[in-house]
């Protein structure tokens, strides 16, 4: 995730999409100290440390992270283990933050870790296939999609 992508995430509006930013990134407590490069530009379009497009896995998780389930269950990670507020957690979760009993519902789909001000911030995002017809996707993409194989014949 940019910084530019948490900046529309967190103050939707802001920003227009392609709308360029003229804002130090300093401002805003989410950058947790990010270095000013002077130019805003490439600034806000750099990657935030731990959210590059990779797979979290249990190895990841730090003491005091926030662990989103596929439900929405809020859980934090202490000690090795997930943990509601009042209530040990006791469904074990995978390596890959998949639960181990295969109950998809629990598999952790979101990790948070604290900002100042005690505020959470994602810093990963379970990335899932979309359904989509043909029609969304070219609805999506603007324009109309000849669906190939990966020979390059039409299917």
């Amino acid at each position: 995730m940019t910084y530019r992508e948490k900046l529309q995430m967190d103050y939707p509006g802001i920003v227009k999409k392609g709308e360029e930013i003229k804002e130090c990134i300093g401002y805003y407590e989410f950058a947790n100290g990010a270095e000013c490069i002077q130019d805003c530009e490439k600034c806000w379009d750099r990657e935030i440390p731990g959210t590059e497009d990779k797979e979290m896995t249990k190895a990841d998780l730090v003491g005091g992270m926030i662990c989103e389930s596929r439900e929405g269950n809020q859980y934090i990670w202490l000690d090795g283990k997930l943990n509601l507020i009042y209530v040990y957690y006791s469904e074990e979760t995978g390596p890959d933050l998949r639960n181990e009993d295969g109950i998809k519902e629990h598999d952790i789909v979101k990790v948070y870790a604290k900002g100042g001000s005690d505020r959470k911030y994602l810093i990963w995002e379970r990335k899932e296939p979309k359904a989509m017809t043909l029609e969304d996707i070219e609805r999506e993409l603007g324009y109309p999609v000849k669906i190939v194989s990966a020979e390059g014949k039409e299917a």
